[in-house]
């Protein structure tokens, strides 16, 4: 389900791999392999081929639930057992087929969250009790098969915020959160990494960071409102839209 990017590389080469996926691969690997890109260490990544990608080209609301279990199923499996740091360094971008009705960043943010509450509702492994289930808590993160991930929505309808856009995929990319709180912590080396890595992105976007960006745990700190980014400096709702205990899937 889940596939190297070297294995992905060797694919379009051959020709195995064809239309959409392609597009979107390569422009995920222009983006990210950029020197210039926010995320030093997603383009440390990309140039070492440690990023793994999945393709999801239905649109079918229950098909693309399935097939998220499926994949975050896998990559949990295959990033429990690292180190922190190395788990950190092996980012997954899931790339899904735009839905031709979701016209606006805010049909996006609506059903991004939708997404995440039915994953986290269907997750087999039970929370980390390191973890608080309260989203509005500063150091909740959202875990799936025991592993705390943060997730960066990418949309084709970002457009000031051009980290946040991806014109021929609608992206998920999920890394393990919990090895950069060791290299990029509140450490001096880790407030440096971070200087660097909002300096690019300040210069990247050419606008101001949205000023809900924060570092993990901090008493100001909320993690959902960085996962989804909007194109203006409010989110878009002032609670996050999971229930209170987070296990339960949002209906309607």
């Amino acid at each position: 389900m889940i596939k190297p990017q070297s294995e992905v590389d060797v694919q379009v080469e051959r020709g195995q791999l064809k239309g959409w996926p392609v597009q979107a691969y390569r422009e995920l690997l222009s983006k990210v392999g950029d020197e210039s890109f926010p995320c030093t260490f997603g383009t440390l990544a990309a140039k070492k081929k440690q990023i793994f990608l999945a393709f999801i080209e239905s649109t079918d609301p229950r098909v693309v639930t399935d097939r998220l279990v499926e994949v975050l199923t896998e990559f949990a499996e295959f990033i429990r057992p690292l180190p922190l740091v190395e788990a950190s360094m092996r980012p997954l971008a899931i790339l899904l087929l735009p839905p031709p009705e979701w016209l606006t960043i805010e049909d996006y943010y609506h059903h991004s969250w939708r997404l995440v509450a039915e994953v986290m509702h269907r997750d087999p492994d039970p929370w980390p009790d390191r973890i608080p289930s309260d989203p509005e808590l500063p150091d909740w993160s959202f875990c799936f098969g025991g592993v705390p991930f943060f997730i960066n929505f990418k949309t084709p309808y970002h457009e000031r915020r051009r980290s946040r856009r991806s014109l021929h995929a609608y992206t998920w990319l999920v890394q393990a959160r919990e090895g950069f709180d060791l290299i990029a912590g509140d450490t001096v080396q880790g407030r440096a990494a971070r200087h660097v890595i909002r300096k690019k992105l300040s210069s990247y976007d050419q606008m101001p960071i949205f000023p809900a960006l924060n570092h993990y745990g901090r008493p100001d700190n909320l993690e959902w409102k960085q996962y989804f980014v909007p194109e203006g400096h409010q989110p878009i709702t002032d609670k996050c839209p999971l229930s209170m205990d987070s296990r339960t899937a949002l209906r309607g």
